[in-house]
């Protein structure tokens, strides 16, 4: 390797050392372990810290045959490594670069008397493991993935009900339980259930599984009064009836959900049926189920859905670094991965970043992808806000979206009130239509309350008034059929309700 070459490398990868310091060797061989434990790396010596300025070494011999010796008594177990002469332009003087390739035998520690501690690379510099990333490591080095790990749960309390049945409609085969259970992973052939199991069995009883679920009223979390429009926690259920209740709840909170016509989804949504898919089965399947108390989040705003899963990529990458086009496919839990697949959930050629993107290639503000040591964040656009690349003629246009137009709630004829007399005048207006006639006076109150919360902009279902009202769903359509006769809401698509802006009426 030569100046150029090193000089082109990301700080991740790259230590600098102006002499190998042998009175405090912890200092360079601290990264020695973490790149061996992360991604490997390059420490060359000769060369300034601050400055980079390549200066040399006076005995290469001697300083290469120490390296090795202080690699082969303080790392643990010996880590490959390669030591090589760089030579410096217009100097007779020699830098030396060693390189240290990762794995395979994970975790690597740097030992001495007085301590044994596992390092893994964070940007440029080297840090203690955490206790997550010691677990990571311990279960590389055995060639096991956390949810092909034995639980203290037995097959006799779980059940499998639903897998079955998803197995049988998703591929046409029959689910063997006998069989099956065993050769998939969900359980060991001494029929102990494995946290697989566990995330896939009916009852869910792997309780950091949790989803929560937001929407949120405008932009940002906390800049509205009474900002959270609707809430869910999902969770104690299969990862299969997690992956659908949150794909519902988008469906319910999208001012243009996804509809079915005939065998096909209209794509002609907020949101993207096959980009939501894909994320949450990322998020469910690639998260790191070992941080405890942990979930994943879905927040709904305005303009964007953002979902956050627990865990950063594996071979502690950032994907903003990353060539999105070029995002190397690797697996955090094996076995529901492949399940996954098997249900046609996600596709196993590791397409699916290209498939989120393609589902945007008609807007000018795209998917965002962000991660760190501790999370994975994919950031959404709302197609329906979103400014489209072809103009008038898109589906999905300004002119066209839900957010404009004369029977929008945000027109122009509406602007020239502001947002709070509009409302207050809206109230009113429900006298003139004499609401207080075919409602009890406790029902009205909570009908301008729901009003207060979701105003002429944000859409609701049937469910939105039970939980409100904190009546059954049968009561809840009985005032929602009251209302829409009243003219005070309106039925949008099937499940998605609008109050009404009266005042044009």
């Amino acid at each position: 390797m030569n100046i150029k070459e090193i000089k082109s490398m990301e700080a991740t990868y790259l230590d600098y050392k102006e002499s190998l310091e042998v009175t405090k060797p912890k200092s360079w061989l601290k990264s020695v372990a973490a790149f061996a434990n992360t991604k490997g790396g390059h420490i060359v010596f000769g060369v300034t810290d601050k400055e980079h300025k390549f200066i040399g070494l006076d005995n290469l011999q001697e300083t290469s045959t120490k390296i090795s010796e202080y690699i082969s008594a303080r790392i643990e177990p010996r880590p490959s490594f390669v030591l090589t002469e760089v030579n410096i332009e217009n100097s007779n003087k020699k830098c030396i670069d060693l390189e240290i390739t990762n794995g395979p035998n994970y975790p690597y520690y740097y030992v001495n008397k007085q301590e044994r501690t596992i390092y893994v690379r964070h940007g440029d510099r080297s840090e203690k493991a955490t206790s997550i990333e010691q677990n990571n490591l311990l279960l590389k080095g055995i060639n096991k993935t956390f949810d092909s790990l034995p639980t203290n749960y037995k097959l006799s309390d779980v059940s499998f009900t639903l897998l079955a049945a998803t197995f049988k409609k998703e591929t046409g085969e029959t689910f063997d339980l006998s069989r099956d259970l065993i050769s998939m992973g969900f359980v060991t052939e001494d029929g102990v259930v494995t946290n697989a199991g566990l995330l896939l069995c009916d009852q869910g009883y792997l309780s950091q599984s949790k989803i929560v679920c937001t929407r949120w009223k405008g932009t940002e979390k906390g800049s509205i009064d009474g900002d959270a429009l609707d809430d869910e926690e999902l969770k104690d259920a299969s990862l299969i009836t997690l992956l659908s209740n949150a794909e519902a709840f988008i469906r319910t909170n999208s001012k243009t959900p996804w509809t079915i016509r005939g065998m096909k989804r209209e794509e002609n949504s907020d949101y993207p049926f096959k980009a939501v898919r894909e994320v949450l089965v990322n998020a469910l399947i690639h998260r790191d189920y070992q941080i405890q108390g942990s979930e994943v989040h879905i927040d709904m705003f305005d303009d964007r859905m953002e979902i956050v899963s627990p865990g950063g990529m594996m071979n502690g990458s950032r994907i903003q670094d990353l060539n999105l086009k070029h995002v190397p496919s690797m697996r955090r839990n094996e076995i529901i991965s492949d399940i996954f697949g098997r249900l046609h959930y996600m596709d196993r050629r590791g397409s699916g970043i290209q498939r989120i993107l393609n589902s945007y290639s008609g807007f000018v503000e795209q998917p965002e992808f962000y991660s760190d040591e501790t999370v994975f964040l994919v950031t959404m656009p709302n197609r329906g806000v979103a400014t489209p690349l072809s103009g008038e003629n898109s589906p999905l246009s300004k002119k066209n979206s839900p957010l404009s137009g004369e029977n929008s709630p945000l027109s122009n004829k509406d602007k020239v009130l502001s947002e709070q007399e509009r409302d207050k005048l809206i109230i009113k207006k429900w006298t003139e239509l004499k609401v207080d006639n075919f409602f009890r006076e406790r029902t009205v109150s909570r009908l301008k309350e729901l009003y207060k919360k979701y105003s002429i902009e944000y859409p609701f279902n049937r469910d939105t008034i039970a939980n409100n009202f904190d009546i059954k769903v049968n009561s809840a359509n009985k005032i929602l059929n009251r209302c829409i006769k009243l003219g005070i809401i309106r039925k949008e698509k099937r499940g998605v309700y609008y109050f009404n802006n009266v005042l044009n009426k």
